[in-house]
């Protein structure tokens, strides 16, 4: 068996602390959830209305944040998975010589993740787990991945001229 360096375990540390920030905003009742997206919702809100110099009403500015939060609540999903999945990648680096296992292992983690902190969402008061924020965290694995195999196709090219 190889001998790991204390470098390879400690590239663990990302990916577990990301994994410990998405369960503890999982575990967060649907109440809690809801005020975070639309406290999200009502910045973006407020910014465009700064940056179009627009002034809404208090009924205006609640129905765009409204309209908003379902958009702001799959862009976190994508987004916490994309950092899940650079977090996963660096680690695994340690771990594989073999690219094929560095990326499929990485997705397969990523996705297994998900499943199963939405399986943990139907744990806790008010929320419940869904198969299509499963595929919507999925897009951000599958981003992530994707702008990982650019950028490390393109080094491996540049290292081969």
């Amino acid at each position: 068996m190889k001998k790991r360096s204390f470098r390879s375990y400690l590239a663990l540390l990302p990916a577990v602390l990301i994994m410990g920030l998405i369960f503890q905003m999982s575990a967060n009742e649907a109440e809690e959830s809801t005020e975070q997206s639309m406290w999200v919702s009502y910045c973006l809100v407020d910014a465009g209305s700064f940056l179009f110099g627009q002034e809404l009403d208090p009924g205006e500015r609640e129905v765009k944040a409204l309209g908003m939060e379902e958009v702001v609540r799959k862009c976190a999903h994508m987004t916490e998975y994309a950092i899940l999945t650079l977090s996963v990648w660096f680690a695994l680096v340690f771990w594989t010589n073999s690219k094929k296992m560095l990326y499929f292992s990485t997705v397969l983690f990523c996705v297994f993740y998900a499943s199963t902190d939405e399986y943990h969402q139907t744990l806790v008061r008010g929320r419940s787990g869904k198969i299509q924020d499963v595929f919507v965290d999925s897009v951000g694995i599958l981003l992530m991945t994707a702008l990982l195999f650019f950028i490390d196709s393109r080094k491996s090219r540049v290292k081969a001229s």
